[in-house]
């Protein structure tokens, strides 16, 4: 009997011994095992070796329905165990709850029999409770959940046992709380790697469509895209190249519908400053007050509705081109502040007192003659050899010989790709009547004609004399005969000599050279005839 009572004492001293290796092992765990579940399997397994329990289970609060979600559980019976893993405890009416409402770990000898018991459990665990202790899993800020030990296999817990477990769930909480941290920034992190995979991707997709955009833009304004054999052509794109490879102030004159923006486009993206920006501005489209803040830029409150500061066309344009269409269109007010601007090389955005720098490239453009505008007191003389220090003279369509049947194929290849359509081409009537037009509207005016005439032929057909405008078909010569026309003698070889010259020009496709050679006369004698009878 002495003997029993003296190693009684031993064995609850090796037993204390193996719960402080039991909690030393489960701090140790905490660094050497960085995935949760592992690491809450670890120290299950520890608990119930060093308890001798049948089943450990972990539950967790869920916020949202205020319940217990059951995290965590192993026990003899592993099939078991996968069944209770799904189930759900509610906070009143089960000692798991008790437990977590009230933050005090409690040890019940007999389960069964307590009023809080949840019996659904052992219908799914498939056994039946004995004892159990209960503790509460405390994080820093807030109760994380319950630990629960059951059935242990000498039939009761041991003394000690439930300040063991409630000193062991203080690490197991503060486990948890970090796992839900990390869990978080991993989340987080996941999350801004996703984000960044998109910004990079959104990045690389808007590089490459910047990069095709400006091939397409480039690609459009080569000059091996502007359609033209003629002589005065040919002139125009020699004087471009020249203006190509210096930041001179270039002035682009000629009729509208001639293509000047095309010819400064070109100018700009095959000069130094292609990757810089190439913007236009219609000087004659807007009034003067506009067009200072549009151009210069304004402060807050500079005018009437200005709500906040706004850059103008020339910084925007900072390190590029800027186009201004119609410069002759300028009120005399305007033209000052332009001609300060040119000089200085610096601007002052309305309703500000400071200065900024500019880096600009000045290309001009007018349908009038800027030497009568001066003449005539409405353009300034010193504006004026600012901005002409190099002239382009775009020609009328009407002095581009031989230009028009070339213009015209290049246009039914762009209206057959957008339209859809395939039309093979214009009869020699129809080519004749285009080359004797003189498209007063120019170029704009013939890609018009073009495109009407495309959507009223039949697909597959050729452009006919019924598909073209009253305007163009009243053009066209009468026949070649003895009976053509009508009035006196005079009148009668007049209207003859001008069939001749509308059939030799049909032939010859507008080319005025061959068709005076042919008529036996200079090439501007014939002029002066087409001139003569408005052809």
């Amino acid at each position: 009997m002495a003997e029993e009572l003296s190693s009684a004492p031993a064995s609850e001293d090796k037993r204390h011994a193996r719960a402080l290796d039991t909690v030393l092992e489960v701090s140790r765990s905490l660094h050497q095992f960085l995935d949760l579940d592992r690491l809450i399997a670890h120290v299950i397994g520890l608990i119930r070796k060093l308890l001798e329990v049948e089943a450990v289970t972990i539950f967790v609060h869920d916020q949202a329905r205020d319940d217990l979600v059951i995290s965590w559980v192993e026990n003899t019976d592993a099939s078991a165990g996968e069944a209770v893993r799904k189930a759900r405890v509610p906070m009143v009416g089960s000692i798991a709850g008790d437990v977590f409402r009230t933050g005090v770990a409690q040890q019940v000898e007999r389960v069964a029999s307590d009023v809080r018991h949840y019996d659904k459990l052992d219908q799914l665990a498939g056994f039946r409770p004995g004892a159990m202790i209960a503790v509460p899993l405390p994080t820093r800020d807030r109760m994380l959940g319950v630990l629960e030990v059951l059935n242990p296999k000498r039939g009761a817990f041991a003394r000690g046992d439930l300040d063991f477990l409630a000193s062991l769930c203080g690490i197991i909480g503060l486990a948890l709380d970090n796992a839900r941290v990390v869990t978080e920034l991993e989340r987080a992190y996941r999350r801004l790697r996703e984000i960044d995979q998109a910004r990079s991707r959104l990045f690389r997709k808007t590089r490459d469509e910047n990069l095709q955009l400006r091939r397409q833009i480039e690609s459009r304004n080569r000059f091996d895209r502007i359609i033209g054999c003629s002589d005065r052509m040919l002139e125009v794109f020699r004087l471009c190249e020249k203006a190509i490879d210096s930041d001179i102030t270039v002035l682009i004159e000629g009729e509208t519908g001639t293509g000047k923006e095309l010819i400064a486009g070109c100018i700009h993206y095959n000069s130094a400053r292609k990757r810089k920006p190439f913007i236009t501005e219609n000087c004659g489209s807007i009034p003067d007050s506009l067009l200072a803040a549009e151009l210069f830029g304004h402060g807050k409150g500079a005018f009437t509705g200005a709500a906040g500061a706004r850059r103008g066309l020339f910084e925007a344009a900072d390190g590029g081109t800027l186009f201004l269409d119609e410069v002759a269109e300028m009120s005399m007010d305007m033209q000052k502040a332009l001609l300060r601007v040119l000089q200085e090389g610096e601007i002052r955005p309305l309703g500000t007192n400071r200065q900024r720098p500019i880096d600009v490239r000045i290309i001009s453009a007018t349908n009038r003659d800027l030497t009568a505008e001066v003449a005539a007191g409405r353009f300034r003389e010193d504006l004026y050899y600012r901005l002409s220090v190099f002239r382009i003279g775009l020609p009328p369509l009407r002095e581009r010989e031989g230009d028009v049947p070339v213009l015209v194929d290049h246009f039914i290849g762009e209206f057959n790709e957008r339209l859809g359509k395939h039309i093979t081409g214009m009869s020699p009537e129809v080519l004749q009547c285009f080359s004797l037009y003189p498209f007063p509207g120019n170029i704009r005016e013939l890609r018009n004609e073009v495109q009407r005439a495309m959507a009223m032929a039949e697909a597959g057909g050729k452009i006919e004399m019924e598909h073209i405008s009253q305007r163009i078909r009243g053009q066209v010569p009468v026949a070649f005969s003895a009976d053509c026309g009508s009035g006196d003698l005079k009148e009668m070889v007049e209207q003859l000599e001008r069939c001749v010259i509308g059939a030799v020009l049909g032939r010859h496709h507008g080319n005025k050279t061959r068709a005076a050679r042919e008529l036996g006369l200079s090439r501007y004698g014939l002029i002066k005839k087409m001139q003569r009878y408005r052809m």
